[in-house]
Order: structure tokens, then C-alpha cells, then sequence
């Protein structure tokens, strides 16, 4: 089973797939996958863990609907949005960025002491862009050595060096960053956030699953760092899944735009245009729509 389970983990999976995947599982154990009672499908914590800022949402797979077709009006389109919940309660959430936390650690003797936006600019130490440090090499994509201007300074030493390390955290790696801070995020929205809108009996319930994003351009290598961070920030392998980032933008684009009237056969564009980084040499994502 473990072996089963790492196969599948190695591949970055469509989020059509793991939804789809974890309404197959609720019929397999003889749930109803339309039935919004407790107990009849997987919560699915959607976590986009980016090098600036990141953003979670959540929703209760059966309630989408395994074979809902893609809505066609915008009431449709609405409707399903309303079933996935963003999180924008985050603390100390700027109301220009609500729907998202800083990636950033302060530290002080070693020990983190704050994330996101509780980070302050009295902490004397503090780790950004650690995210950058999991791609070795990550410079080719984002960052030439004759470029102008302060967009490289800004995204610190790993940018330059995926082995950078602080001078007061000598023994810190990329790997650790991403650890504590997805152990930051997973504890305030597993103990703050979903207790506050689901009760206690109906958490129980329902097995949780994380969905998280990694760029398009990682490594298989990168993809295991990230996964083994995840884990290590307390989320289950069987139950964490690593999706790319222009597969999730493309497949909303492509079910939830009813503005811009995708048929099949269309072709569109994704550009991921991030808080603190895009991808150079015009290496973009290239959807074709299909129902």
C-alpha cells in the first residue's frame, strides 16, 4: 500500500483528478457523494503555497458534485463557487490581501516565533522566499546575472543559492522553512478555521485531504522536497496530493470563466504572475479546453 501510495504521490495530479478521486472513494465506502450529511465525503484543504503570499481554501468534495457538468451561466458558475470557501480571515490579514498570508518565518534564538502576518518589522530575523530554495538551480528561471533593478535582491540568497543559509540559522534548510510554515498553516486552519464553520461531530466524520500546489517548472526532485515538508508539517502522506499551479488555474479558467465563452477545442493561455516572482524566457502554460 505504501508503495501504491508513493506512486501515486511522484505525479503531479490534476485537480479535476483529485476530486474526483475522493468522490470515488466515498462511493467505494457506500456514502451517498450528493448527501451534504456528515460522514458522506472528503474535506479537501486546497493550500497554494506561494514564494511571497499564500492562500488556502476549502470544500466538502461530495458536495460539488462528481458529475455536475461545467456550469454555463454565470448564476451556474456562482453557485459552485459558493461551495468552496476562501480563506480570508487570516491573522493580522491586510484588507488588501485578505485572502492571503505572507510566506514568511521570524525566528528569534532558532526558534520561530511568528508566520505570515503576524511577522512583524521588529523581528530582528526573519526568512522569505524559502520556497525558491527547494528547486536547485532555480536562478536559470528566474533571474539573470546582468538584470537591473531590485525584483532579485528582493527574493534574498536562495534566488542565487538553494543551499543560502542565515547567518543566525546556520543550520536551517529550504526544507525546514517549509515545514514549519506549512505546520503554522495546517494548525490554524485544521484548530481555527474549520471549527468555526463545521461542528465537531461533522469534522470527525469526514477524512481531511490536502491538495497542494507546486510550480510547473519543479523538479522531481523539488516535488519530493515539497512532500516531504508537507509531512513533515503534519500532514499525511496517504492524504496529501501535489497538483501544478497552471493545472489548477487552467481548470478554473476553463469550468468557471463563463464570461470569455471556452468551447471545446479552445486553446488559452495561463500566466502565473505571482506576488514576487514569474516565470522568465515566456515559459507559459498552454489549456486546451474540453468538456
Amino acid at each position: 500500500m505504501r508503495e501504491k501510495i508513493m506512486n501515486l504521490n511522484r505525479r503531479s495530479l490534476s485537480a479535476k483528478e483529485i476530486i474526483n478521486r475522493a468522490k470515488s472513494e466515498a462511493q467505494t465506502r457506500g456514502q451517498d457523494p450528493e448527501s451534504p450529511k456528515a460522514g458522506t465525503g472528503e474535506l479537501v484543504i486546497g493550500v497554494d503555497f506561494g514564494t511571497t503570499y499564500t492562500g488556502v481554501a476549502y470544500a466538502i468534495s461530495s458536495w460539488l458534485g462528481r458529475d455536475r457538468p461545467s456550469p454555463k451561466t454565470p448564476t451556474e458558475a456562482g453557485a459552485l463557487c459558493e461551495k468552496v470557501i476562501v480563506i480570508k480571515n487570516w491573522p493580522n490579514a491586510g484588507l488588501q490581501a485578505a485572502e492571503k498570508t505572507p510566506t514568511v518565518l521570524a525566528y528569534d534564538r532558532g526558534k520561530a516565533v511568528a508566520w505570515g502576518g503576524k511577522v512583524r518589522p521588529s523581528h530582528r530575523i526573519q526568512i522569505a522566499h524559502f520556497k525558491l530554495g527547494l528547486q536547485d538551480n532555480i536562478a536559470e528561471h528566474y533571474w539573470e546575472e546582468n538584470s537591473v533593478g531590485t525584483g532579485a535582491a528582493l527574493l534574498g540568497g536562495f534566488l542565487k543559492d538553494s543551499n543560502w543559509t542565515h547567518e543566525s540559522l546556520p543550520d536551517k534548510t529550504p526544507v525546514d522553512y517549509t515545514a514549519e510554515y506549512l505546520s503554522e498553516v495546517r494548525q490554524y486552519v485544521t484548530d481555527t478555521v474549520l471549527p468555526t464553520h463545521y461542528g465537531t461531530e461533522f469534522l470527525s466524520a469526514h477524512r481531511i485531504s490536502f491538495a497542494l500546489t507546486v510550480p510547473a517548472i519543479w523538479t522531481d526532485k523539488a516535488k519530493d522536497l515539497t512532500r516531504r515538508a508537507a509531512i513533515r508539517a503534519g500532514i499525511p502522506e496517504d492524504r496529501l496530493i501535489l497538483i501544478s499551479e497552471p493545472e489548477a488555474a487552467a481548470l478554473y479558467c476553463a469550468t468557471m470563466c463563463t464570461e470569455v465563452d471556452l468551447k471545446d477545442g479552445d486553446r488559452f493561455l495561463v500566466c502565473d504572475a505571482g506576488g514576487g516572482t514569474v516565470v522568465g524566457d515566456f515559459t507559459l502554460s498552454f489549456a486546451k479546453f474540453r468538456t
